[in-house]
């Protein structure tokens, strides 16, 4: 150990505070530490088995066997529990179509099904042939002539059209609004509860670029909608992006003035 003891003394003259090398001094601590932990080992191994688990017998699977024959007068019993009590006691072999045509064949045979032959039957009518007859008293020539009825003209409001739309399909930004029909396209072939459903896309500087109705039609009812649609004003974006979509309801309906 001399020679270690002075490579201790030669790092401290070289100005290392910690000792790197090796402890130095007796070994009693090590072969202590060495004997504590054969103990534990020893003990451990000592008192721990370590077995393999044995295999369990296999067990012996068999089945017992015994045929019956069913067409015995003593075993007659035993064939009337079979049909009572379990399913699909009749099998047969579906590889072989020919026993399942006979089968069939054997039942159609027994209970043949009923066909309907339709016949003829010629209806004659009565004879002497009965003729209409007035009630006793109720000729035509007896009864009076009719009255006259007055007819009456109820008198309602004018009619005073109104187009309600809303947006049934679509992002967030058309608030339900209504516009009186223009009196310059006057108001023939208006009813109360006509719709139009438009398609309406806008692009991310606010602008219409589509508007268009579900079903084509050329009339000037639909041109007011349209012109109306292309009116509305919506908000631009920051930046560019895909087309805004909007699926409108417009409905005619009827507010009257009142009096």
């Amino acid at each position: 150990m001399f020679w270690r003891h002075r490579k201790v003394l030669r790092d401290r003259a070289a100005g290392l505070v910690f000792d790197w090398r090796k402890g130095h001094g007796s070994a009693r601590r090590f072969i202590i530490a060495g004997i504590v932990a054969a103990s534990c080992w020893g003990a451990l191994l000592a008192y721990v088995q370590i077995r393999e688990p044995e295999a369990g017998e296999l067990v012996d699977k068999q089945i017992h066997l015994t045929l019956v024959d069913l067409d015995d007068d003593q075993n007659r019993w035993l064939a009337d529990l079979i049909d009572r009590e379990t399913l699909f006691h009749r099998r047969w072999d579906v590889s072989d179509p020919s026993i399942i045509e006979s089968a069939s064949e054997a039942a159609l045979a027994l209970h043949s099904p009923r066909t309907y032959e339709a016949t003829l039957r010629e209806i004659t009518l009565p004879t002497p042939v009965v003729s209409l007859a007035n009630l006793p008293g109720m000729e035509p020539e007896i009864l009076p002539a009719p009255q006259q009825v007055d007819s009456v003209i109820f008198a309602s409001p004018p009619v005073n059209w109104w187009v309600d739309v809303r947006a049934i399909d679509g992002p967030e930004g058309i608030e339900p609004f209504s516009f009186p029909w223009p009196k310059s396209i006057g108001e023939k072939g208006l009813s109360e509860g006509e719709i139009w459903t438009v398609l309406l896309a806008v692009d991310w500087n606010g602008e219409v670029v589509i508007n268009e109705p579900t079903i084509q039609s050329d009339n000037a009812r639909t041109s007011v909608i349209l012109a109306k649609y292309r009116e509305l004003e919506f908000e631009a974006l920051s930046k560019k992006a895909p087309l805004r979509w909007w699926k409108l309801e417009a409905r005619v309906v009827n507010r009257p003035l009142a009096e």
